[in-house]
Formats: C-alpha cells, sequence, structure tokens
C-alpha cells in the first residue's frame, strides 16, 4: 500500500530501499487543538444549514451536509499543510575484497580418503547440491580426485550452482588481490570477468604473512567503505605479524572477516620440522643429534628416522606414532673421518602423504682430527682443581697440560707428565702449544711481566682463550692493574679484608640464568632451552662467589647472583661472564663451587658443562679462525630473501685494529658468480665493521674481505620450505580470526551461507521522504469532486 501510495505521488524508493515506517504530520504551525475547535464548528454550521431545508428529502440533507463538513475539512488541511513523512531503509553500498592465498601450501593435492572431504570436492565442482549438506549421494559419474587447494578455490567461485560472486555483486563493488608474503593486485584485462582473472592465480609465493595481508588490506582501503575481507586460505600462516591482532584491528576497524577455509584438518603427513646438532665434532666423538618430527593422521604406524653424513647412512631409529603432533627424535651420530659433512635427518615418505617434500632437514657439520690443548694453572690443588684435572685427564679430546704452583717441582720431571714447571714466557711456547688457558686462584706476584704480557697477546692478537676460576685467596681482586685486568669482563674493587667475596660458606647462594645465559651453548644441560633451564634449577647450591662490581660495557652475562643485597646500581651480581678481546676470547667465572654440582648426578652436569665451555672457547683457535681477519653471520643458515647481517673483526699485519670508514667484500656464490659488498665500521668499536644483505638465490656462498681474501665465511641459502611444514588446514586459527573480527568462518558445504552473512551484518541507512498532500494535484482534485458533487444534489433539490 505505501509502496503505491509513494508512486501515486511521483516518488521512487532507489537502492534497494524499503519504507519501514509512515505517519502524518502537520507543517503549518497551527495548533492542533484549534483547527479541531474549528472543524466542530464548521461542521455544526453544516448540518444547522442543512436541517432548515424542510422541502428536501432526508437522505439528500445529510448526504450534501456530508459533502459540505468534506469540504470544509479540506478547506483546514489547507491551512494546516498535512505531509505523510515515510521512513525508507536501504544498505549502503560497499566494496568486498576477496583475499586470495597464493603460497606454495595451496599448491598441495590433499588425498581426500575420508567421506566429508570427497563431499566438500562434489560442492565445490557443482556436482552436488551446494545447500543441501554433506549427507548427499554423488553422481557415480563424478568422482572427487585430489585437485590442489588453489584448483579447488577456482571450481567453487565458477560454480554456478554457487554462484557466489554475481549474488555478491547484486549489492557489492568486489575487487580482488592475492597475498604470499604481501597483498599482489590481479590484474583483470578488458572483457575479462573477475573469475577469469582469478583463475591465473598461481600459487608459489614462499611464505604466508595472513595478518600482513589483512592489516594491508585495512590500510590500503581507509577511506573505501568496505563491508568484509572474504579471506580464502588454508591457514597456514608462518610468516609477519600475529593474524589473531590483524583480526582484533579488523574488529575496531569495523572489517568483519570471512574466512573460507580450503584443504583437510587431518592429512596424513610426515615433516622433519627442524634438527639440532654441534657445528664442529671430533673423529669417533659421538655427537646427539636431535629432530622434531611432526606427524599427522597416522597414528598406529611405525616411521624410521634416518641420519645421514653426505650420502652415508650413519644411524637411524624407528618410532611408533601414538597421535598427531612433535616428537623429538635423538639419534647418536659418530663421524668416523674428518672434512665438512651435509648431516641429514629424513624419513622416507609414504604413499599417502599429501607432500614429500617436508620429510627431511640438514645442516653442515665440521669434523675435525685433533686435540683441544688446554693449560690450566692453579696455586693449590683445590677442590675444584681435582675433579676438573680428572675431566680433562679422561676426555680424549684434549690433551691438558697442568702448572701447580706449590706442588713439588718433580712432578714435571717424570717421564709424560702433565704438568710443567710454570707458565710459558714466549709467545711460540704458548701460542702453538695452547688453545686455551684456565687461570685458577694464584698469586699474581708470582707470575713474572713476559708472562702476562704473553698471555695478553695470546688472546688479543692470536686468538686464544683465557678463563679465570675465581679463588678465595686472590682471583681476581688480587690482579688489579696487571694486563689480565683488562683481558676480563668484570671489574671489582681492589680487594680489601672482607669484601673478596662471601665470608660466611654455611649460606647458600642463589643464582639464576640471564636470557643470554639461556641461549649459551656453554651452558646448556639438555638439548631443548627449557629442559635446560629445568636442569639449572635442580643444580645444588654453591656457597661462596668472589665480589665484582660489573660486568664491562662490552661483556656478556650468562650467570648472576640473584640475591638483592648483593646487587649494584649495575644490576644483580655476575658469577659467569664472557667478552670478546681481540681476536680471542676471556671467560670469567665468579665461583670456586662448580664442584658441587656433582652431587646426586654425579659428572653428568659438571663434565657437560666443561666440555661445552672448553669447546666453546678453544675450537676457534684450533680451527685456525682467530686470525687478524674474523667473519661471523647473524645465523647458520639462511632461507631466499632473509635479511643477512655479517661482521667482520679485521686487524692489520701487526695486530693492530683497522681503521678505515669501510672496506670492501666479495660474497661469491659456488657457481663463481660474485658480487661486492660495503662492510661499514661500527662506531666505537675500533675493528669492527657490519654489513646487512639480502640473501639471494639458493646456493652455497663465500664471503671474504678484499683485503685478506685467504680467510672466508660459508653462508648457505636455500629455499624455504615453511610451506610445507605443516600441511593440516588450520581451521581453529581461521575460526578464531572470523570471530574476533565478528566475521564468521565457511567450508564448502555452508559457503552458499555467504552473501546472507555478510548482509545480515551491513550497516543500514534510514531517510525520510515528505508526501506534500495539501499541494498535490489530487488533494485540489478531491475537493473540485465533492464541491462538484454537493453542487449537482442542491440543483436537483431545488436549492440555490
Amino acid at each position: 500500500m505505501t509502496e503505491a501510495l509513494l508512486k501515486l505521488f511521483n516518488i521512487s524508493s532507489t537502492g534497494g530501499a524499503r519504507v519501514t515506517g509512515s505517519e502524518l504530520v502537520l507543517t503549518s504551525g497551527v495548533g492542533d487543538i484549534w483547527l479541531l475547535l474549528l472543524a466542530v464548528a464548521l461542521a455544526g454550521a453544516a448540518i444547522m444549514l442543512y436541517r432548515r431545508e424542510d422541502g428536501v428529502t432526508r437522505w439528500k440533507r445529510w448526504t450534501m451536509a456530508g459533502l459540505r463538513i468534506a469540504l470544509f475539512v479540506l478547506l483546514l488541511l489547507l491551512i494546516a499543510r498535512p505531509v505523510i513523512r515515510f521512513t525508507l531503509e536501504g544498505d549502503i553500498r560497499k566494496a568486498i575484497l576477496v583475499i586470495i592465498d597464493a603460497s606454495a601450501s595451496m599448491s598441495i593435492p590433499d588425498p581426500r580418503t575420508e567421506t566429508p572431504d570427497q563431499q566438500r570436492v562434489q560442492i565445490a565442482k557443482g556436482a552436488i547440491d551446494p545447500t543441501a549438506g554433506l549427507d548427499q549421494k554423488t553422481p557415480a559419474t563424478q568422482p572427487a580426485g585430489d585437485p590442489s587447494r588453489i584448483d579447488l578455490v577456482r571450481m567453487g567461485l565458477s560454480n554456478p550452482k554457487l554462484d557466489l560472486l554475481n549474488r555478491l555483486k547484486k549489492d557489492y563493488d568486489i575487487r580482488a588481490v592475492s597475498f604470499g608474503e604481501q597483498l599482489y593486485d590481479i590484474p583483470i584485462e578488458a572483457d575479462q570477468s573477475l573469475v577469469k582473472a582469478m583463475e591465473q592465480i598461481k600459487a608459489e609465493r614462499g611464505t604466508t604473512a595472513m595478518g600482513d595481508a589483512v592489516r594491508t588490506a585495512i590500510s590500503k582501503s581507509r577511506g573505501q567503505p568496505l563491508a568484509g575481507l572474504f579471506v580464502i586460505t588454508d591457514g597456514a600462516s608462518n610468516a609477519g605479524s600475529n593474524p589473531i591482532a590483524a583480526a582484533e584491528l579488523a574488529a575496531r576497524e569495523g572489517v568483519p572477516v570471512y574466512a573460507w577455509g580450503v584443504g583437510i584438518t587431518h592429512p596424513k603427513d610426515i615433516a622433519v620440522a627442524s634438527i639440532f646438532s654441534r657445528d664442529v665434532a671430533f673423529i669417533d666423538d659421538e655427537i646427539p643429534v636431535v629432530a622434531r618430527v611432526r606427524t599427522s593422521g597416522l597414528s598406529g604406524q611405525s616411521i624410521k628416522v634416518i641420519a645421514k653424513l653426505n650420502d652415508k647412512i650413519v644411524g637411524d631409529k624407528t618410532i611408533k606414532i601414538t597421535g598427531d603432533g612433535e616428537e623429538l627424535v635423538t639419534i647418536p651420530v659418530t663421524p668416523d673421518k674428518a672434512g665438512n659433512f651435509n648431516l641429514s635427518i629424513s624419513v622416507d615418505p609414504l604413499a599417502a602423504e599429501a607432500v614429500k617434500d617436508n620429510n627431511s632437514q640438514s645442516q653442515q657439520v665440521r669434523v675435525i682430527d685433533g686435540k683441544i690443548k688446554v693449560l690450566y694453572v692453579e696455586q693449590q690443588p683445590r677442590w675444584d682443581f681435582k675433579y676438573l684435572q680428572a675431566m680433562l685427564l679422561r676426555d680424549r679430546r684434549i690433551d691438558p697440560k697442568f702448572v701447580l704452583i706449590e706442588a713439588d717441582k718433580s712432578l714435571s720431571q717424570v717421564k709424560d707428565s702433565p704438568y710443567l714447571e710454570k707458565l710459558p714466557e714466549e709467545k711460540k711456547d704458548l701460542i702453538e702449544k695452547f688453545d686455551l688457558v684456565i687461570l685458577g686462584d694464584i698469586d699474581p706476584t708470582l707470575l713474572s711481566k713476559q708472562q702476562m704480557e704473553t698471555l695478553e697477546e695470546f688472546v688479543s692478537k692470536f686468538g686464544g682463550a683465557v678463563a679465570m676460576l675465581a679463588g678465595k685467596r686472590y682471583s681476581p681482586q688480587k690482579f688489579a692493574n696487571t694486563p689480565l685486568e683488562k683481558m676480563l669482563p668484570v671489574e671489582w674493587e681492589a680487594a680489601t679484608p672482607g669484601t673478596h667475596g662471601n665470608d660466611k660458606l654455611d649460606k647458600p647462594i642463589t643464582f639464576e640464568l640471564t636470557p643470554a645465559g639461556k641461549n649459551s651453548d656453554m651452558l646448556k644441560l639438555a638439548d631443548e632451552e627449557q629442559d635446560s633451564v629445568r636442569e639449572w634449577a635442580k643444580l645444588p647450591s654453591i656457597y661462596w662467589t668472589a665480589r665484582v662490581t660489573r660486568a664491562k660495557p662490552a661483556a656478556e652475562v650468562l650467570l648472576v647472583d640473584s640475591d638483592p643485597s648483593k646487587a649494584t646500581r649495575f644490576g644483580k651480581m655476575p658469577i659467569i661472564a664472557t667478552q670478546q678481546y681481540g681476536v680471542g676470547t676471556t671467560l670469567y667465572i665468579g665461583t670456586d663451587n662448580l664442584w658441587r654440582w656433582r652431587k646426586n648426578a654425579g659428572d653428568t652436569h659438571y663434565t657437560r658443562l666443561w666440555g661445552q665451555i672448553i669447546q666453546k672457547l678453544a675450537l676457534p683457535h684450533l680451527l685456525g679462525e682467530s686470525k687478524r681477519t674474523q667473519l661471523a653471520a647473524d645465523k647458520k643458515s639462511y632461507f631466499v630473501g632473509d635479511r643477512v647481517t655479517v661482521y667482520a673483526r679485521l686487524y692489520t699485519d701487526r695486530f693492530d685494529p683497522i681503521t678505515d670508514a669501510r672496506v670492501r667484500g666479495t660474497l661469491k656464490r659456488e657457481d663463481g658468480q660474485s658480487t661486492s659488498i660495503d662492510l661499514r665500521q661500527m662506531p666505537g668499536q675500533p675493528g669492527m665493521y657490519r654489513a646487512e644483505i639480502t640473501a639471494p638465490g639458493a646456493g652455497n656462498y663465500k664471503m671474504s674481505i678484499d683485503t685478506d681474501p685467504g680467510v672466508s665465511l660459508d653462508l648457505p641459502v636455500t629455499e624455504p620450505k615453511l610451506e610445507f611444514a605443516d600441511t593440516a588446514m588450520n581451521e581453529t586459527l581461521l575460526r578464531s580470526i572470523a570471530n574476533t573480527s565478528r566475521g564468521a568462518f565457511f567450508r564448502e558445504e555452508d559457503l552458499y551461507k555467504l552473501p546472507d552473512s555478510i548482509n545480515s551484518q551491513a550497516d543500514k541507512i534510514r531517510s525520510n521522504v515528505d508526501v506534500e498532500i495539501w499541494s498535490s494535484p489530487i488533494f485540489f482534485l478531491l475537493m473540485l469532486v465533492i464541491a462538484g458533487a454537493e453542487w449537482v444534489l442542491r440543483k436537483t433539490a431545488y436549492l440555490k
């Protein structure tokens, strides 16, 4: 009725607007009560007028009176100026941004062995009714097959039974983009449909940055009304910002995310996610190789995990899969010859696996044939000396020598004795015969100036290492104003009575790892960081620490005394700290109670801890890496496109720091292609240089400095396998994104509901349309009809 009335008065409701209400409004401003009183008075006058006409039949009198009253009412309405106000409601014309995942995981052809997953393919293909759910019979002539995820998307978008894009185009403008590590426009050529343009998408991007895609889409669409984001993906977000945080941003911006989850939630798959092993190993030295093996959909089956050095199998382990998830597999590997090897962990692919390219991981391992040469100098055979000496003598990887200052000098005269008479004074004797010197609690006055200077040059110029194991009598306080004070990574006040350490040895001292300590290879008591932290928490207490004020600015603190009363204005007191000194390294251990950590665990933790410390400090000198040119990178290996940071510590032939503002380097690939790189000096660090580059194409690269091309740094670059690390469709994440952004999650069986879901969330716009009755031609025509009817009746009644 209201729609017809709008047409009658020549008013159209465009844009799909609907009439949701109407009301009569008097716009003249004359009070309603006055109009009512006037209407009653005029009506009474009309009735009195026709009651006096006795010669007229009764029905004519009342009819003419009614017509006169009607005419009076219309005249009063002219004064009141009535308007019918209609309320119209319609949708704002907005845009839908279709965002299609173009990462490599969308190329996976999921093996669909379960009936629901097969039915979803049939829905996408249009072989069965998209609105009737998964409990339908499939035509025998329509096998489901195993299309790739991106092919399934193409089927669904071009399916005339779903007709998604056309249904959306009725109410929204549609734009489309694809994404991997960033957003990419989908070019649409002239006379090309959107579906056709989307069919050109190739699933080959190396990573999926879903959070970044949502953020960028919202940012680029600001100022343009969006009804929502239609994200088509398998949910394998493995790069960029947090997708849930991006969904929260979408909710704040009023842009709901409607997610179509593509793929299967429990594919049959085995993936070797990562491996952990030492970078350097000794011949016949058993090294534990730990692999993270992730499985899905293979519960109850047994698989063999294989370790290889190059192409030679060096170990294996069979595990039984108990359910979906990740398992740590440790395989001991014992290399039997020296060289550089590719250490790989792999699992033979199964026929039912969705992806077979993620079944292995590898890293480079250097196997050496040699021994670490350690010199341990002590004044007296205290507890730590006894236990550490026994550990060094047992370790076949170490060739130890000892100087026990207060021991009988004849000890060094015995044939094949591990004892030396004194600390060497000649550089050649120290540099060529030792990689690491451990200084215990010794009186510095018993060392000559020549011995002190030789130790300093051993570290600073020739890449050796010095570790100080503090003691209650001399170390480190008595070494103030000596060359060793400059080398050590801590500072202390001059030794005075009662300040050298914790005088009461009956009070346990609490200690804690710093973040750097938790990550340090020297202090790991287990292969996994969280397990190592737990083992540290179980260690017995110590009862003495040397009192120092702080670590030096360039030092790295690994372990601290957690007692607040010992903290200074610089923070908690360091117990273990290390620093680079020249081309070598120094380590400070501020307690002589490490032997206490043997309690309950025997040599397990004590031996592991000292073994790692000795290898970390001594291997650079043993391997010949601590020369006047030292190169390092922020990671062991890189993926294509990663940011690579290269550091160089450069000295002249006389081992003075190079001071040039920049130096030239060369990055050479194994096929001979090379690129020049500029390294810039790091402010405040003489001889230190840095360069940042982007990891180029996959291959093995060597970085060298033009002033010393004989020293090089290996930089392996590989194609990322992040897309195949977890092949399951991440329904949990996609539902969370949809719910957080106030959108909805869909699979193929309920995809037909998408347009209605968006419409139910769309903003409405209301407007009022006024129809001026009093000035319309219909109103005046009605007045003429009423007045004319009364005139005709009066004439037929022979009235004037």
